[in-house]
């Protein structure tokens, strides 16, 4: 899983490896989104099987969430890996965890791994200061390496381990660069050997690109009044692409020795092989220069390869799923049972349609079955990440959002916490240009105001859903006289039978903008006490959380920058070798200050 990779702008098309491993030989999911867009709320979705509103892990920082609210929360006690080793399998993490997880609390290490080694804040902005806890031992510096060359030969380490003669535990083993993430405030720093890599590529231009006034004026919030991006900020976002695009070519590299090893050790036919990213990325849309966290499809469609027994090789898939999704899709490949998987999960396992052939003539589903209805929320500000532009954060970017991702047709609603709302229809304007909501009722069609009704009605449903109602939000939207044959699509419910009905239901609503999930600020609910759930059954409260930073001396990053072609192929042992264990005042503790245990939870003595 690599961070902040885009779909729509093309990233994948320039990772060599990755066509030829993965495209090629498994199936390419062209309907694959984050729930939220951004790394540390996707990445709990994905580890709990759960929406953020579910998981209460909605930010990257307090007080949304990062790893000491995930701890907070005993989350940590009852997530992917428990449920793994419980299956029989070794579980197995290197890279980047969650964000938040840094040298002051390392030593809480996530639990339920039987090997994990992470990359720590706050070092792991800086690509050429891999520093690393094993395990949650205390951390460790590899000096003069690249970060991403250190994830390839930790993984390859693992991997060898995993693989070896003597070991017969089949095994999960996770692998998550940081790359193409920005490093700070300035465009991801890529191994030196592929600094003039691309160097002609600029980022695609699509209608979203910078656009008119008059488009522009269409949007919500803080969008809607950003000027034109100039000439300086274009030339920068061209960079930025360069930059991402040359910086994945070492996460190519770990595609193209993972498959190799497992190749040479006779694990490749029985081995799945899932390529993904936390959450999607913009350059130039909506005249932003860089990011992520918008509603809007740049943000939310993933890239998504599978390979692996009885996936099709060469294809391409409209099946509709989201990270979410991953933990039952796990479980079913590892053998468990339906009725011993967790009971808080809202995802579905994809393991069928993974497995199916996309041209065998499946017939179509009805526009708007449930199966592709995508729910998408996010609470908090927007980072610009680029160093010159508006801003540097955006607030009120609360919103929710659902999307019909149909074949047939397609739609886009999003409601803002200023209670701005935003409609497209995305089969005709998929860069999602031309809002359909805007101007009030006054300037819909009754058409429009229709589609606007039940969408609305789903959203009021999905953004507190939990278990079968996310599975299935139609369960619990049947309207008076549809007993005998049910609703189960956007096109069952558009018969006029069912106007009143839908229109009666309340609108999606905020209070006020705020930089977390509260309940009271979101009500009403549907159906009427659905507040009560959100998942609390399922984790502690995290009022008043303690998150830790650290705030020592920092150690400095490489003199010159590393990752040349002499350190392509470099060995565990020559890693090792060169690294070293921080000091305390490079960890940032101070006499007293040291992260613990405490009933679950982390807390900070």
């Amino acid at each position: 899983m690599s961070d902040d990779q885009d779909r729509l702008l093309n990233s994948c098309d320039y990772m060599p490896a990755l066509q030829r491993e993965l495209v090629a030989k498994g199936t390419t999911f062209t309907n694959h989104f984050a729930t939220v867009s951004n790394c540390c709320p996707s990445r709990a979705s994905l580890l709990r099987g759960q929406n953020a509103h579910n998981t209460n892990i909605t930010h990257v920082r307090a007080p949304g969430g990062n790893y000491d609210k995930w701890l907070r929360s005993g989350e940590d006690h009852d997530y992917l890996p428990h449920w793994i080793t419980k299956a029989g399998y070794r579980a197995e993490y290197v890279g980047k965890f969650l964000n938040g997880y840094n040298t002051v609390n390392y030593n809480v290490a996530p639990k339920g791994w039987d090997h994990v080694d992470t990359l720590v804040e706050p070092y792991i902005g800086d690509y050429n200061n891999p520093v690393w806890a094993l395990n949650g031992q205390r951390p460790v510096v590899y000096r003069g390496y690249h970060q991403t060359d250190t994830v390839r030969v930790k993984a390859l380490d693992r991997l060898d381990y995993l693989t070896s003669e003597n070991q017969t535990t089949p095994f999960y083993l996770t692998i998550t660069p940081y790359a193409p993430h920005v490093s700070g405030s300035n465009p991801p720093v890529p191994q030196s050997r592929y600094n003039e890599s691309y160097s002609n590529v600029t980022v695609p231009r699509f209608a979203n690109w910078n656009p008119p006034d008059d488009i522009q004026q269409q949007k919500s919030v803080f969008l809607k009044n950003l000027p034109p991006m100039n000439s300086t900020q274009i030339e920068y976002a061209d960079f930025q692409h360069r930059q991402r695009l040359r910086s994945l070519l070492g996460v190519d590299e770990i595609i193209e020795d993972v498959i190799k090893m497992l190749e040479e050790k006779d694990h490749l036919d029985n081995t799945y092989i899932i390529y993904t990213t936390d959450n999607g990325y913009h350059i130039g849309a909506h005249r932003l220069p860089a990011g992520k966290a918008l509603p809007y499809i740049m943000d939310s469609n993933l890239p998504l390869f599978v390979r692996g027994p009885e996936i099709p090789a060469g294809a391409t898939s409209n099946v509709a799923s989201a990270h979410l999704d991953f933990a039952p899709t796990f479980l079913e490949i590892m053998g468990v049972p339906q009725e011993q998987w967790p009971k808080f999960l809202d995802g579905r396992s994809l393991l069928s349609e993974w497995q199916q052939d996309p041209d065998a003539g499946r017939p179509p589903l009805p526009v708007g079955d449930a199966r592709e209805i995508i729910n998408i929320e996010f609470w908090g500000d927007k980072v610009v990440e680029a160093p010159f532009s508006v801003a540097g954060l955006l607030n009120n970017n609360t919103y929710k959002t659902l999307r019909v991702v149909s074949e047939g047709s397609a739609w886009m609603f999003a409601k803002w916490c200023t209670n701005e709302m935003e409609l497209y229809n995305t089969t005709a304007d998929p860069w999602e240009v031309h809002n359909l909501a805007w101007g009030g009722r006054e300037r819909r069609t009754p058409e429009v105001q229709r589609v606007l009704d039940r969408l609305n009605a789903l959203l009021m449903v999905t953004k507190s859903c939990e278990g079968d109602s996310c599975r299935d939000p139609w369960s619990v939207l049947q309207p008076p006289g549809a007993e005998g044959t049910p609703v189960a699509s956007l096109t069952a419910a558009l018969d006029p039978r069912y106007d009143d009905f839908y229109a009666a239901i309340p609108e999606v609503h905020f209070d006020r903008c705020m930089m977390y999930q509260d309940e009271e600020n979101e009500k009403p609910f549907y159906p009427p006490g659905a507040e009560r759930g959100l998942g609390k059954a399922y984790r502690s409260p995290t009022d008043n959380f303690v998150t830790t930073s650290p705030n020592g001396t920092t150690v400095p990053s490489n003199a010159s920058p590393a990752g040349g072609w002499d350190q392509r192929y470099i060995s565990i042992d020559q890693l090792n070798a060169v690294g070293r264990e921080l000091t305390d005042d490079e960890l940032g503790l101070t006499p007293g200050l040291v992260a613990r245990e405490y009933d679950g939870p982390a807390l900070v003595d």
